[in-house]
């Protein structure tokens, strides 16, 4: 689902929570953001080929919907990174409960912009959509944000 602001910066949330997807998708629309959402990574792929997103967010565990799905944050990572042959790809900032030191690496491996480690206050999330989007870049060190995350 999308909401159309316009000129608003668009963003894809990938997260199979349904819980937590819908406070990543209220966050982002009340500061004024066009959001899409995504509950697996071959929808994401889709929606992201036809939305063009300016920022992604990706939960690195997602729900698998049969036995042969094998997508998780990191291969709708690279997916996004060949489809953005020729043009800007998306900022990706990727997010998880797990071991922060493990993702991190993944996390850099694919492009991504940064590593947010769940729990993480609605703050700490505006913060940092808003500084990614402000950086014009597709990558820098991930690191995890400082200070508290909930």
């Amino acid at each position: 689902m999308l909401t159309r602001r316009m000129n608003a910066k668009r963003i894809l949330i990938v997260e199979d929570d349904r819980v937590t997807q819908k406070l990543i998708a209220d966050a982002l629309r009340s500061a004024g953001y066009e959001v899409a959402t995504a509950q697996d990574g071959a929808t994401a792929v889709k929606i992201a080929r036809e939305l063009e997103p300016d920022l992604i967010t990706l939960d690195v565990q997602l729900a698998k919907n049969s036995p042969d799905d094998s997508w998780d944050g990191f291969s709708v990572a690279a997916w996004l990174r060949r489809l953005s042959q020729g043009k800007p790809m998306p900022l990706i900032i990727v997010i998880s409960g797990l071991e922060p030191a493990k993702i991190i690496e993944n996390a850099a491996a694919v492009g991504a912009y940064t590593f947010l480690p769940k729990p993480f206050a609605k703050q700490v999330l505006l913060d940092l959509v808003a500084e990614a989007l402000r950086s014009n870049v597709n990558a820098s060190p991930v690191q995890p944000p400082e200070g508290p995350q909930e």
